[in-house]
């Protein structure tokens, strides 16, 4: 039941459970070449060059996974590119196999070393040894598995493990020059060598004479590669000659020859099996794919980038903010990968606002707005970041009609640096400078002089400018409050922050002491707050204005302690206390009634199956995006969140995490 549950919410995934992110993207130039298809198993497990293994699980979710793998088996077996066995699976990365072993060819489940063995469940083959080639094929075209497995050894005995062997090894017969054989394929009890010199012998083990003894038979000359494929009555050989074109054998006795040419296929330098002799794959000679489908011929390639979607925790930050990003990648196959971001594929426009570190978060440095683009797949994609300032500076003054701030606290505020030399000040925000001297109105904007309406001045150890000069370096707009006797500085509509004057904290304590001290005396319980423990109790004993107009909320816990909340806004008080992302006004550990363990998963932040929505919601908070559908009777809702961790429900219980 699990598993077809985990099914039906794979369907829902793919039909597009997301969030709803920034939609500005625009193609870019890739990075490097696309990577090419080096090995194709059935429909959507595929090694390209650059080692990327594609790989599906239920056939619905797409994996993608970095890897040094150089081939790869259709029985989750690999080759690396120092010749180490390695192991991969649908859903977790490929691992190097606990053998150290050099390995010389893979085949099924089974590996040849380089030392003549042969291996396979991690345990050799007893009585096999100098053996020179391994092959397996598989034919279940008709809902029967019907193994077989050969070997070629060093004195020339060619020997299958069949399905109707009882597991015992059928000599076929011997090869007189084992060395000269480049390669061998086998299905269904049949062994197909190919010769260095290009010539194909066929061994079947129902093919024999009156006496039993198996008969090689010659199908063709100047061949390059060989493969079989499931067919009906009889198992085809797919037959690629040195000209590139590529052939078939026929059925009963025209299995012994090359029947017919594929039509089409030309400068091919070899074919893959998918599902029968109407259906496989082929490679041409510059390293192309192309997929034979009933007569028609369509080219193929591994997955592509279609889309890129981008999210960051917040567009409208604080200054000091940590912001993480997510970047997911829709591939041409279905499948949707998450991205890291890093400093490589992630930029900003402007530094001084937003820092990249070097684990792909961007550190909130100063007011104003700033671009982050997010190049990955060879797309793009842009958002605007509007940073605003958590509190509120001081001084700010109003003199003859001309609004002066304290240009260090600004400036710095802004993401910039002030130093002073000589009686002059200089101020660096980004890629602009200004300086300018206390008592002038002249000013240098980037080297050129402007004139100012009104001179800089110095006061009480603080040097003031007027907003003319913040408008012509940055383009901020700065405009005087005068019921709150302060200035208010903005980029855009959502870029800001306050600049008091030594008049406000009165002002504000006057008209919002009232309001703000009916919170007082009331109890609350944590959710996300300076870093205290989640769901404790915290009581408010009283909140404090300070002289630049904000105001620290103090509590006191159970144990009375008292703790102390970071100067807020007004405004910004009452959404603490209003804000379940925050507090709770209620002890959720009394209203939610679950046990002692759901409650420590939820306090560590863990997602388990079976939890319900109410659980998630504590644990990793609300989803960026949700959506619900129907299959096979079930429904299926989905959570994605900003990061593209995504849990899947059915009936309210949580059936799939993928993080």
């Amino acid at each position: 039941m699990r598993k077809l549950l985990q099914i039906l919410l794979a369907i829902a995934l793919v039909s597009g459970a997301s969030a709803a992110l920034e939609p500005n993207a625009r193609y870019a130039d890739a990075a490097g070449a696309t990577p090419k298809i080096v090995e194709i198993i059935g429909k959507d497990t595929m090694l390209m060059d650059d080692g990327t293994l594609w790989t599906t699980l239920y056939g619905f979710k797409k994996f993608r996974f970095s890897s040094d793998l150089a081939t790869i088996s259709e029985r989750g077996l690999g080759i690396s590119k120092a010749g180490r066995l390695m192991e991969y699976y649908d859903d977790s990365e490929p691992l190097l196999a606990p053998d150290p072993s050099a390995i010389k060819e893979i085949a099924g489940g089974y590996w040849l070393r380089s030392d003549g063995t042969v291996w396979g469940n991690y345990e050799q083959l007893k009585g096999i040894e100098r053996v020179l080639h391994i092959a397996y094929g598989n034919d279940d075209s008709e809902g029967l598995t019907r193994a077989s497995f050969a070997m070629l050894q060093q004195n020339g005995d060619l020997l299958l493990k069949d399905h109707y062997a009882q597991g015992k090894n059928l000599k076929l017969g011997t090869i007189a020059n084992p060395t000269a054989v480049a390669s061998m394929v086998a299905m269904a009890g049949k062994v197909a060598l190919l010769f260095d010199s290009g010539e194909v012998v066929v061994y079947e083990s129902t093919n024999f004479d009156d006496n039993g003894t198996i008969l090689p038979v010659t199908v063709a000359q100047g061949v390059k590669h060989i493969a079989y494929t499931p067919g009906t009555p009889t198992q085809v050989l797919l037959v690629t000659l040195k000209d590139g074109t590529v052939w078939q054998t026929g059925d009963y006795q025209g299995r012994w020859k090359l029947d017919h040419q594929v039509s089409g296929l030309t400068a091919i330098a070899r074919t893959v099996h998918y599902a029968d002799s109407k259906q496989f794959y082929a490679q041409r000679e510059d390293g192309s794919w192309v997929l034979f489908n009933n007569g028609d011929i369509v080219p193929f390639e591994g997955p592509e980038v279609e889309a890129v979607d981008v999210s960051l925790s917040e567009l409208k930050p604080l200054v000091g903010d940590t912001l993480k990003l997510g970047i997911q990648e829709t591939y041409s196959n279905g499948a949707k990968i998450k991205v890291e971001p890093n400093k490589t594929n992630v930029k900003v426009d402007k530094p001084h606002l937003l820092r990249v570190s070097s684990d792909g978060k961007l550190q909130v440095l100063g007011v104003g707005e700033a671009q982050v683009t997010v190049t990955t797949g060879g797309m793009e994609k842009t958002m605007k970041v509007s940073a605003s300032l958590p509190n509120n500076l001081t001084y700010a003054k109003l003199v003859a009609g001309n609004v002066f701030v304290p240009v260090k606290a600004v400036v710095k505020a802004l993401g910039g640096t002030v130093s002073s030399a000589s009686g002059a000040m200089e101020a660096k925000i980004g890629d602009t400078a200004f300086s300018f001297k206390p008592g002038d109105k002249n000013a240098k904007l980037n080297g050129e002089t402007i004139a100012l309406p009104a001179a800089p001045f110095s006061e009480k150890g603080e040097t003031y400018i007027p907003d003319s000069l913040l408008k012509a370096a940055v383009g901020v707009k700065v405009k005087w409050d005068n019921k709150w006797k302060s200035a208010e500085i903005s980029f855009g509509a959502d870029a800001r922050m306050t600049v008091v004057s030594t008049e406000t904290a009165g002002l504000v304590k006057k008209a919002m002491q009232g309001s703000l001290a009916g919170f007082i005396g009331k109890s609350y319980w944590v959710n996300y707050f300076e870093g205290w423990d989640r769901f404790s109790k915290v009581t408010v004993v009283d909140v404090v204005p300070q002289s630049s107009g904000d105001f620290v909320v103090q509590f006191k816990n159970a144990a009375g302690k008292t703790l102390k909340g970071y100067p807020m806004s007004s405004e910004f008080v009452k959404e603490l206390f209003t804000n379940e992302d925050y507090l709770f006004n209620y002890d959720p550990k009394k209203k939610y009634k679950w046990s002692t363990a759901t409650w420590n998963q939820i306090k560590a932040g863990k997602v388990t199956l079976g939890m319900n929505k109410d659980q998630v919601k504590m644990a990793w908070g609300r989803p960026a995006g949700t959506s619900i559908t129907t299959a096979s009777g079930k429904k299926i809702e989905t959570w994605v969140y900003y990061n593209f961790d995504t849990v899947g429900f059915v009936n309210g219980k949580v059936i799939l995490i993928i993080n």
